[in-house]
């Protein structure tokens, strides 16, 4: 979630100091570099999009992120912080010209509403959402539900983080009877056809109901490893072949561990490192598929967002220099896309019409062509 709830007009952007450095024949070269900072060099910024496009979007805030409870498999809908941050994703992908051909969401009711909400900012809601499962988040087995607070007080700070944020380590798994368990759940039992068969659960349902049924393997509980064997292979197998081979552009809308997940692969980010990173609820996160790198997208705010938005400790593998050793564009790529000028024309016009009027406190006075009108709509409203 964003680190700051303030938002003021964008300002300009001040010039990285450069730097020199003794080349091969003895002169000083000078190279420009464009850190993790508001301030990108001017010939390092770019408002030219990735092709083909792929947006990434982790689902708008929910009551459970705000009460701090692990979700899980969980079907919780979105809360009306993020229903408005999906609105807002919608808008800046708008103001970037971003279109999509295609979107891809979990079986999640709040990552559906967040793919809806930004469809219909783009007005593309007529566009297909293909829907899997394999998209869902990491299940949390047995603490689903449960107070992330009241977990860490039980059993201790270590293990909490390593049943939260551990790749390999699986928290405790929840029961076959448990109105949690994927399994009791009409939606999975019905329409999951690629999983394989379970023995156990087969026998203990077929006992119960007095006739032979076939029950499938569900998880019962996900390390983020575990949560990245149905991911990865989904976006390889699928994403890839059907969409972004063919340059459609994308749009994923998932959940924080599923997302973290693929961005480990895509990005290149090391195991012991991706414990650190943070997903912010209903941000757009443009992957670069040629440079294997993730951009932000300007909103035309102030602070710069990638300081506005909390990504951990891990900001530095997730937003690094893209690019091959000796690619120039690998030192100077600009981490956040910036908006093209029209668009910064029309927000800057926009925020100075609005602090002239909060400043005088009043409304502009009409012209006398307006005010005839008003005069006019004025008298029709009255007779009628």
């Amino acid at each position: 979630a964003p680190s700051s709830q303030g938002e003021t007009a964008e300002t300009d952007e001040a010039p990285q100091p450069s730097q020199s450095s003794p080349s091969t024949n003895g002169e000083v070269e000078v190279v420009q570099e464009c850190r993790l900072s508001p301030r990108i060099a001017p010939s390092c910024a770019s408002s030219e999009l990735p092709s083909p496009v792929v947006v990434i979007i982790r689902h708008g805030k929910t009551e459970f992120n705000k009460l701090g409870l692990f979700t899980g498999w969980n079907d919780v809908p979105l809360a009306k912080e993020g229903k408005d941050e999906a609105r807002k994703a919608g808008r800046v992908l708008r103001e970037h010209g971003v279109q999509f051909d295609v979107v891809y969401t979990s079986w999640l009711t709040r990552a559906i509403e967040t793919a809806w909400i930004v469809l219909d900012e783009l007005d593309e809601l007529w566009l297909p959402i293909v829907k899997s499962w394999r998209l869902n988040e990491r299940m949390y087995g047995a603490l689903t539900g449960l107070s992330k607070k009241m977990i860490k007080q039980q059993h201790g700070e270590a293990q909490f983080k390593m049943w939260r944020r551990g790749f390999r380590c699986r928290p405790p798994a929840i029961s076959s009877f448990s109105a949690d368990y994927p399994g009791n759940d009409e939606r999975y039992q019905k329409y999951v056809k690629d999983v394989r068969p379970s023995i156990f659960e087969s026998l203990v349902r077929s006992v119960a109901h007095g006739r032979p049924e076939l029950h499938r393997k569900f998880p019962k509980t996900e390390s983020l490893s575990d949560c990245t064997r149905r991911t990865i292979p989904f976006y390889r197998e699928v994403i890839e072949p059907e969409a972004i081979r063919k340059g459609k552009n994308v749009l994923i809308s998932s959940s924080e561990n599923a997302i973290r997940g693929l961005l480990m692969d895509l990005c290149d980010i090391p195991e012991d490192r991706i414990h650190e990173l943070e997903i912010p609820t209903g941000l757009p996160l443009v992957y670069d598929i040629k440079k294997r790198c993730v951009r932000l997208l300007d909103d035309g705010l102030s602070p710069h967002p990638l300081e506005r938005y909390d990504f951990g400790t891990a900001k530095d593998v997730l937003f690094r220099p893209c690019g091959g050793e000796g690619d120039r564009e690998s030192v100077c790529l600009d981490p956040v896309i910036r908006r093209p000028k029209q668009q910064k024309d029309s927000a800057a016009g926009s925020v100075e019409g609005e602090s002239l009027t909060e400043a005088t406190g009043e409304d502009q006075p009409l012209d006398s062509e307006e005010a005839a009108e008003a005069e006019v709509g004025f008298e029709m409203s009255v007779d009628g």
